[in-house]
């Protein structure tokens, strides 16, 4: 079995995203964390599902890279938008897609740069709440973007020990059972913050979170900033959010990057040890290209060069000692 994917990016915040309106099988938490493996998958944050909705353009799946479901992700979904709208899907440069968080509609960005989504209402935030962890006590707003954050405001987001205190936060007995994303914001004007978060799921640092950007946006405010709101991400890109007020809250969009990487075929019947050595800059071509290359085991006795190198999208198939190498064919990304 063989399937394709795009490996796309939103500020840096990285997907394997799948058009299954046409699914071949389910996807398995035990494939998703294949996938989003960076040592021995393709690596990113997290898999996006594209797949047919009888009322909206689609339906859009979200697996954290531990490989179980997420209701939301903010750059993921602006990256399986552009997907939609490079596919055709929607009506006047817009598509009107479901998540599990609900309903959502999104476009391509001023000047068609990045894509600008419609995330909808977000609740205002209420009071301050202290946390003890790490024989400390951080002074938070929890504030829901799609999925729980708790967003703590420091001096300098470059100081703090993410990799200590965002393991602690994210799994405080406070915020059980599900847990909660974990902010560290800095303020750098009245309408500008830095941004590093520890993401659920992911368990680890992100480059960037498009519903951590949302939720420091509201923290701005609710300290008395103003919108819209540019989120300076950990991987430099930035994010803009717009807060319209409503009733109870605001109305949100998120505008930033969201780009494909590479189009890949995974070759799903591959044996257990199979490594993708890849992608690579295919020379002498202007547009960007990819070329994935697999490295896989070798049963003793099997002819696999032989068997793969008759195999949709596989250019080549060459015996190396105790392992065959392929290598499928290029393809551009427009």
């Amino acid at each position: 079995m063989t399937f394709p994917f795009l490996k796309m990016h939103g500020a840096a915040n990285d997907f394997v995203v799948m058009d299954r309106r046409e699914p071949d099988g389910e996807l398995s938490g035990a494939l998703v964390r294949r996938l989003c493996d960076r040592r021995r998958g393709v690596g990113a944050d997290g898999l996006l599902s594209i797949e047919r909705d009888p009322e909206y353009d689609f339906a859009m799946r979200y697996f954290n890279a531990d490989g179980r479901p997420a209701d939301f992700c903010g750059n993921g979904a602006r990256c399986v938008a552009r997907l939609a709208l490079d596919l055709g899907l929607g009506a006047g440069g817009q598509v009107r897609f479901r998540t599990a968080a609900g309903p959502m509609r999104a476009r391509r960005g001023p000047c068609g740069r990045g894509v600008t989504l419609h995330f909808g209402h977000v609740a205002a935030p209420g009071a301050p709440v202290e946390v003890t962890a790490l024989e400390r006590t951080f002074v938070g707003r929890l504030i829901e973007t799609g999925v729980p954050h708790f967003v703590v405001p420091t001096e300098r987001v470059e100081w703090v020990p993410l990799h200590e205190w965002g393991p602690a936060l994210r799994h405080h007995p406070g915020f059980e059972p599900a847990g909660a994303n974990v902010d560290f914001v800095a303020r750098l004007g009245t309408s500008r913050v830095a941004l590093r978060t520890f993401e659920r799921g992911v368990e680890a640092e992100t480059l960037a979170c498009g519903s951590g950007a949302m939720a420091a946006a509201v923290w701005l405010v609710a300290e008395g900033g103003g919108a819209p709101v540019a989120v300076m991400t950990a991987g430099g890109d930035e994010l803009e959010v717009g807060l319209e007020p409503v009733a109870g809250g605001f109305e949100a969009t998120l505008t930033g990057p969201a780009e494909a990487v590479a189009e890949l075929l995974h070759l799903a019947d591959l044996p257990p040890g199979t490594q993708i050595l890849g992608p690579v800059d295919v020379p002498g071509v202007d547009v960007p290209t990819v070329r994935a290359l697999l490295r896989v085991p070798r049963p003793q006795g099997v002819g696999l060069a032989a068997a793969l190198s008759g195999a949709a999208g596989v250019r080549s198939a060459k015996r190396s000692p105790g392992a065959v190498r392929i290598q499928i064919d290029p393809i551009a990304i427009g």
